[in-house]
């Protein structure tokens, strides 16, 4: 069973300011519920992690070396497990962020053939987070991600070889050892955590319309609380002459924090970047 669960220390739940639901409203088993994973509800299709601001969502796969595999591939193709044995689970996870990333460096595909009977909640996501996706790349002049249908690739027979007395010896007891090995590999579960704002800054991504925007208005004080509280760094504060708040827009979640916790008032996260990445302070 794919078993998830959230990380409360993480999670914007332990902000006082913050009343965050986003896991729980975008669910489609209703597996969570007060900041809770039912885990026999849960079927692990990775909403959660794709709308959760805090990288708070620990699943059992690496969802960071899915992407990095995904990137090794020529031509580069996003497919889940039904396509491939080595796809990740489901494409739940996915947004328009990622996606973006991916598809600006190389032609990007993806395969969502099977998500309609599967999974249709992750298929209404990932539909609607493809074409966001794809108006963007549009309007910059790049090539669109291609939805595409991947064949499975049929099981290859393994061809009998002539094996010596002793060498049969010596891989039984090989293969022994490593099989006790798998099992007790087997028995510890693992769980990661998919930071996407920092898989995106290690990627160097260039921020778009897709993702959120900073409004500066007057009033600002320069305290630095904003990014005191900022859980990704998005939000710097640059004092002396030059006084400005630096804003970088492919680190944002969207957790809103910084606005919530502003004690003039003065910080409005928008849901579109537009460009501006530096607020000069008067004095």
């Amino acid at each position: 069973m794919e078993k998830r669960s959230i990380d409360l220390g993480r999670c914007l739940v332990r902000d006082g300011k913050a009343d965050c639901h986003r896991c729980e409203e975008i669910c489609p088993q209703r597996a969570i519920a007060s900041h809770a994973v039912d885990q026999e509800a849960c079927d692990g299709c990775g909403l959660c992690t794709a709308v959760c601001p805090a990288a708070a969502i620990e699943a059992p796969e690496d969802y960071a070396e899915a992407l990095k595999k995904t990137m090794a591939l020529t031509p580069q193709v996003l497919m889940c497990g039904k396509a491939s044995p080595g796809g990740v689970h489901c494409l739940g996870f996915l947004d328009r962020r990622l996606l973006w990333s991916l598809a600006t460096k190389r032609p990007l595909s993806l395969d969502i053939s099977r998500c309609e009977s599967c999974r249709p909640a992750v298929f209404a996501w990932l539909q609607q987070e493809v074409t966001a996706c794809n108006d963007a790349l549009a309007r910059a002049g790049k090539k669109t991600i291609a939805l595409v249908h991947v064949k499975p690739a049929p099981p290859q027979p393994k061809k009998p070889r002539k094996v010596e007395r002793r060498s049969f010896f010596q891989a039984l007891f090989h293969s022994t050892a490593e099989g006790l090995q798998e099992i007790a590999e087997a028995q510890i579960e693992r769980s990661f955590r998919f930071d996407a704002s920092a898989w995106l800054r290690e990627q160097q991504a260039e921020a778009c319309e897709l993702f959120c925007g900073l409004a500066l208005r007057d009033g600002c004080t320069a305290c630095g609380l904003c990014t005191v509280v900022c859980p990704t760094g998005a939000v710097v504060l640059e004092r002396g002459e030059h006084a400005a708040l630096h804003f970088a827009g492919a680190s944002c979640t969207g957790c809103n924090l910084c606005a919530l916790h502003c004690p003039q008032g003065a910080l409005e996260l928008v849901p579109h970047f537009a460009g501006q990445r530096d607020f000069p302070l008067d004095r």
